[in-house]
C-alpha cells in the first residue's frame, strides 16, 4: 500500500499517502517535498515479518475479515481521546497487524528503531517507556528515555501540556510534569509524561515532536507495535504537528490482493470531506436502481458525514436493514443466473460460485455535491476461496457503529485528502505502479 503525502499530511495521516506495489507494499510520498512512508500488508506481503507461505488466498483472506470485524466491534469507540480521524519526504515503513498499520521509525539521540501502530483515531503519539510499571508485552525493548540526548519532559505551563488539556493528569507543584492519559473504547489506556524527542523517518529528523512516554499501558495493542503514532486532527497529532509543512494535503493508493484490470476514469472525482474522515454519502446505485441512505436518527449530526474513509478496514460496512437488504436483493436479481451459496466462514451476506462469465451490474456511490463514484467489479465482488466469490460490503447497526466505506472498495484509486479545503477526490489508477 502506497501513500503519498503532500508535504508533509497524513492520509493515513502522513502527507500523501500512496498505496502500490505488487509485493502489496504501499508508498506515501509527498507531491512537493516531504513524507514518503512504505506500507506493507501483513498477510499478503512475502515482505512482511507475519507472511506465511504455506497459508492458501483464503486464509490470508479470512485473517483480513476477522481483523475488519474486530476493528468495527471496538476500535472505533474512542472514549478519552480526541474524535478526529484523518491522515515531504520523510521515509518510513508501515505495516499492517491485526487490522492496523505500523510505521517503522527511529526516536532519540542516539536513535533507537521502533514500530508504531499508526492510528487515525488518535491524536497523541506514545511508546513505552522505562521505567514500566504495567506494560504490555512486545517484541522491542522499552525506550529508555535516560540514555537520549534529546530528550525532555515537558512541564504543566508548557503550551504544550495546555494544548492537551483535558486528557492530562493533574500537575504537581513539587514535580511541574506534564502527565496524560489516554484511554480507547475498549478499555485499552497509556498513562505516562508528555515529553519532546527527536523522530527520525528514513533521512528525515523531527526535533521536538510532542509526544507521550508510558510507564502504565495495558489492553490490546499488538506485540509488534511499542504504542501509538496519532494521526488524528487533534493539537498533538503528527498532522497538526507538522501542519506548516504538510499544508493539509495527502494522498494514497492501496493494491488489491490480487491485480486485475482497472476502469479508468479521465477526470477526478470530488467530494466533501468532514471531521474524522467521513464522508456524506447520499445513494447506493445498482444497474439502473438508486438506494437512498436513511437519514440518521435523532440526535445525529448530518454535518459530521454518515460513513467513514477508513483504510484500516477491509471490507465495507452499510446501515443495517431495509437499506441493505434492498441493495443485495437488487445485486441478486441482475444475477440470477448465479447460484448462491452460504458463505462457510458466515462473514459475507452474499456468495455464489464463482464462473470466469459472470457480469455483475454497474455499482456506483453517490456522494454529497459529486458525481456517482463507480466501484469496479473486481474490488466489489472477491473469490475468497476456490470457487467460491463473495459481496464485500456487509450490514453495521445505524448509526453506530458508523458506516465505514473500506480498503477494498478503494483498490486501485488514488485517494487525496485536503484537509484545509476539506475535500477529497478519487482516481482509478493501477496502484501497483505508483511506488
Amino acid at each position: 500500500m502506497t501513500v503519498c503525502f503532500t508535504t508533509l499530511s497524513l492520509c493515513l495521516i502522513l502527507v500523501s499517502l500512496s498505496l502500490c506495489s505488487e509485493a502489496h507494499e504501499s508508498l506515501v510520498s509527498s507531491t512537493t517535498s516531504g513524507l514518503r512512508l512504505d506500507l506493507i500488508h501483513r498477510d499478503f506481503s512475502p515482505l512482511s515479518p507475519f507472511y506465511n507461505p504455506l497459508a492458501t488466498h483464503s486464509e490470508r483472506l479470512e485473517n483480513v475479515i476477522r481483523r475488519s470485524n474486530s476493528r468495527l466491534a471496538r476500535h472505533f469507540k474512542p472514549k478519552c481521546i480526541s474524535p478526529s480521524k484523518s491522515p515531504c519526504l520523510i521515509e518510513s515503513t508501515l505495516r499492517q497487524v491485526e487490522g492496523d498499520y505500523l510505521m517503522k521509525l527511529l526516536i532519540g539521540t542516539p536513535p533507537v528503531e521502533i514500530l508504531v501502530t499508526a492510528d487515525t483515531g488518535s491524536d497523541l503519539t506514545w511508546i513505552q517507556c522505562k521505567p514500566c510499571k504495567r506494560c504490555f508485552q512486545h517484541i522491542n525493548p522499552l525506550f529508555n528515555q535516560r540514555a537520549s540526548s534529546s530528550y525532555k519532559t515537558l512541564k504543566c505551563t508548557s503550551n504544550q501540556c495546555k494544548a492537551f488539556e483535558g486528557f492530562t493528569a493533574k500537575c504537581t507543584q513539587k514535580h511541574n510534569r506534564c502527565r496524560y492519559n489516554v484511554t480507547y473504547g475498549d478499555g485499552s489506556y497509556s498513562h505516562g509524561h508528555l515529553a519532546t524527542e527527536t523522530l527520525t523517518f528514513g533521512k528525515t529528523s523531527i526535533e521536538k515532536y510532542v509526544f507521550g512516554c508510558g510507564h502504565n499501558n495495558r489492553g490490546l495493542f499488538s506485540n509488534s507495535s511499542s504504542g501509538v503514532i496519532g494521526l488524528g486532527r487533534g493539537a498533538l497529532s503528527i498532522v497538526s504537528q507538522l501542519e506548516e509543512s504538510i499544508r493539509g494535503r495527502f494522498s494514497y493508493c492501496l493494491v488489491p490482493f490480487s491485480q486485475n484490470e482497472t476502469r479508468q476514469f479521465r477526470r477526478h472525482f470530488f467530494t466533501p470531506l468532514t471531521k474524522l474522515y467521513n464522508l456524506h454519502l447520499e445513494k447506493v446505485i445498482v444497474g439502473n436502481k438508486s438506494f437512498e441512505v436513511p437519514v440518521e436518527k435523532p440526535g445525529g449530526s448530518v454535518q459530521s458525514g454518515n460513513i467513514m474513509l477508513d483504510s484500516g478496514s477491509s471490507m465495507t460496512y452499510l446501515p443495517k436493514g431495509e437499506f441493505y437488504d434492498s441493495i443485495v436483493s437488487a445485486i441478486k436479481e441482475a444475477m440470477s443466473e448465479v447460484e448462491t451459496i452460504d458463505d462457510p466462514g458466515r462473514t459475507f451476506h452474499f456468495c455464489y460460485k464463482t464462473k470466469p462469465d459472470i457480469k455483475a451490474p454497474r455499482i456506483g456511490f453517490q456522494f454529497k455535491d459529486a458525481a456517482v463514484l463507480e466501484i469496479p467489479e473486481s474490488n466489489i465482488f472477491v473469490e475468497v476461496s476456490d470457487g467460491v466469490t463473495c459481496f464485500t460490503v456487509a450490514p453495521t447497526h445505524w448509526p453506530f457503529p458508523l458506516p465505514i466505506f473500506g480498503s477494498a472498495l478503494q483498490w486501485n484509486f488514488v485517494v487525496s485528502c485536503d484537509l484545509r479545503k476539506k475535500m477529497v477526490s478519487f482516481q482509478a489508477t493501477d496502484c501497483s505502479k505508483k511506488v
